[in-house]
């Protein structure tokens, strides 16, 4: 497998050295900040400006794509939430939706069946606040099993479609994507006190060691294939 990713890491350099060089120099810069620095203010806008590329990236390369977009826009808006405000729920929601995404284009289904999955979530939402969940984790919990689903779904691309770039992009986004959520999810039981605080800094520290490189893998996982810019050519009449 290790043989497969370095093959893989290849392919997108040969890609675009452009925007691999700059996700590289994103996530070691963050990385070390957070080892070495963890107080500097400055690496949450690193973050940021970082996944924000990912957006840029996917409207440049492949912007037919509109699903991949708007997931990717949600996400952006999710973390924006969550960086910048003290609206968890609110941002735990939006991602809900960029999961949602995520679902629509993996399983294509058209955008209309978003009317019914906000019935569904609100339905949802309310069963889990009646059995005692709190607000955050009734809504994590959604979201926990929309993540899963959507690794299946690239699972089964996987299977299907192993032979191309994109859909082993997919497959090892969301398997950084779900990592990462556990970490978040580690995170909060320690500080709701039901797993020991030792695990808050090896645990935040591994949050952005997956959610980065899963958003730039999920760029990179289009179920559109791209298509050729048609390069207009003179002819002379005589």
């Amino acid at each position: 497998m290790f043989k497969t990713w370095w093959r893989d890491y290849k392919k997108l350099f040969d890609t675009d050295p452009k925007w691999l060089s700059i996700w590289l120099t994103i996530y070691f810069a963050f990385l070390m900040l957070d080892l070495f620095y963890p107080t500097f203010g400055g690496t949450s806008i690193i973050k940021y400006a970082g996944i924000f590329s990912c957006i840029i990236y996917v409207y440049q390369k492949n912007r037919q794509d509109t699903p991949l977009i708007l997931a990717l826009l949600l996400t952006f808006l999710a973390d924006t939430i969550l960086v910048w405000t003290d609206m968890e729920v609110f941002g735990v929601i939006i991602f809900v939706f960029a999961q949602f995404m995520h679902i629509l284009r993996q399983s294509d289904k058209p955008p209309k069946d978003i009317i019914g999955f906000s019935i569904i979530i609100i339905f949802l939402y309310a069963f889990a606040r009646q059995y005692g969940f709190t607000p955050l984790y009734a809504i994590g919990t959604i979201y926990a099993i929309e993540i899963m689903l959507n690794l299946a779904l690239s699972a089964k691309r996987y299977n299907k479609h192993r032979n191309l770039l994109r859909v082993r992009c997919g497959f090892y986004g969301f398997l950084a994507f779900i990592t990462c959520d556990t970490c978040v999810g580690l995170r909060h039981l320690a500080l709701d006190g039901v797993l020991p605080p030792q695990i808050l800094p090896i645990t935040s520290f591994l949050v952005w060691f997956f959610y980065f490189p899963s958003q730039v893998l999920l760029a990179n996982s289009s179920t559109i294939e791209p298509k050729e810019r048609k390069v207009a050519r003179k002819s002379s009449v005589r």
